[in-house]
């Protein structure tokens, strides 16, 4: 029997923990989460102690609590629980799911209230209650990439004035080609949002809750901002015990194996090989498939 530790209760975490249990092997699992488990796994109110309970009796769970370090020689984490204090656990395997952090702009009025970002299940469903408020009339949008242009779509639909900001001449130009991109950009205009490319925003606006957004060109009334212009890897911990690449991702093999013995790593922090072309590429996945109803 070995003692397996996953670390992270987004996708990635999710799915290991699955596939483990439905291998109706003997291991070991211990399973920590930095935040709640009923928020990372979206377990409804009602139902999260019993489905806390159901899981409890095949893993191990510690949620609330932080994995701060790896110990490759002896193969043990060190964590922090929510009340401070710090426990070791000793795996025989490893696995990593340590996922993203939004980018943070670097200018004034970052910190306002009322300017939000996307970093899991928990800020979705924080965005979605704020976003039902009736004293938010302006959304602006800063990032036209795939969660911008979503949530784009998603404040229109119920009703609000927005406006998407990028720096790039066309939303998606990360994503897809011009010829998709133009047919796409007008269909959203046609269907009401306000697209403003090729801006650079220079501050948000406001005392203490946020009231616009200022750019290289004009000014966009705000009552809501949502900050979407891409992810680093939550790695900066890891540094020094893993191998990571230039951006910050964890190195792994075609197998997940990282560049430490029993250590693998999965999800938004690595790079999967991509079949078509034998590179490999940053295949960050998230759900954001949910209404404001």
């Amino acid at each position: 029997m070995a003692k397996i530790i996953i670390v992270g209760a987004a996708h990635g975490g999710r799915e290991t923990v699955n596939g483990l249990l439905a291998a109706n092997t003997d291991n070991e699992i211990h399973w920590y989460e930095h935040g709640q488990f009923a928020t990372a796994l979206d377990w409804a109110p009602a139902d999260a102690e019993k489905e806390r309970l159901a899981l409890s009796q095949q893993v191990t769970l510690f949620d609330q609590t932080t994995v701060t370090k790896i110990t490759p020689a002896t193969h043990t984490i060190t964590a922090r629980n929510q009340r401070g204090q710090l426990q070791t656990d000793h795996y025989d395997r490893l696995v990593l799911s340590v996922g993203s952090l939004p980018i943070q702009l670097p200018i004034p009025g970052a910190e306002l209230s009322g300017v939000r970002s996307i970093q899991n299940r928990a800020s979705i469903n924080e965005l979605k209650l704020a976003a039902k408020s009736a004293a938010i009339k302006n959304v602006v949008v800063i990032g036209g990439g795939y969660i911008g242009m979503n949530f784009a779509a998603l404040f229109k639909q119920i009703g609000k004035q927005v406006t998407v900001i990028d720096v790039n001449a066309r939303p998606f130009s990360h994503n897809l080609d011009s010829e998709f991109t133009q047919i796409l950009a007008a269909a959203s205009v046609e269907n009401g949002l306000q697209l403003k490319m090729e801006e650079r925003v220079t501050a948000i606006l406001g005392s203490t809750h946020v009231t616009a957004v200022q750019t290289n060109r004009g000014q966009y009334a705000a009552d809501l901002v949502l900050v979407a212009v891409g992810n680093r890897p939550n790695t900066a911990w890891l540094r020094g015990t893993l191998a990571l690449d230039s951006e910050g991702l964890i190195e792994t093999d075609d197998y997940f194996q990282t560049s430490v013995p029993d250590i693998y790593a999965i999800g938004d922090a690595t790079k999967v090989r991509f079949t078509p072309t034998g590179t490999k590429n940053v295949f960050g996945y998230f759900d954001i498939r949910f209404d404001f109803s």
